[in-house]
């Protein structure tokens, strides 16, 4: 069962970290300042693409809320990383991206 009450206390301790209002981080994540102020106080989740944009502006991980990945591999931990920035990114870099990914298929498809 998800503990929404933890959740937000972690994501209140690394925003304050980061010396970062409600207000700057709700902006930078693109929520409302009264949506954050309801996750910090376990009244609401966030849904996953806002939550992993806030883990790469707070630089936190999954193991920060206690949920240990066992038997990680490189190739997971790229892929993470990808997907962490497809999943952040606006309209402009997704379309870089999907051109890129093609290319790159189209490439390793002639070897």
């Amino acid at each position: 069962m998800i503990n929404a009450l933890s959740i937000g206390k972690i994501i209140k301790q690394f925003r304050c970290q980061n010396n970062l209002t409600q207000e700057e981080l709700a902006e930078k994540v693109d929520i409302s300042k009264n949506y954050l102020s309801k996750v910090e106080r376990g009244l609401s989740l966030l849904n996953m693409e806002t939550f992993l944009k806030m883990a790469q502006i707070l630089s936190f991980s999954l193991e920060d809320f206690g949920i240990k990945i066992q038997n990680e591999t490189k190739n997971d931990i790229v892929k993470q990383e990808i997907i962490t920035k497809i999943l952040s990114s606006n309209q402009e870099k997704l379309e870089i991206y999907s051109k890129l990914i093609n290319l790159a298929d189209e490439v390793l498809i002639k070897k």
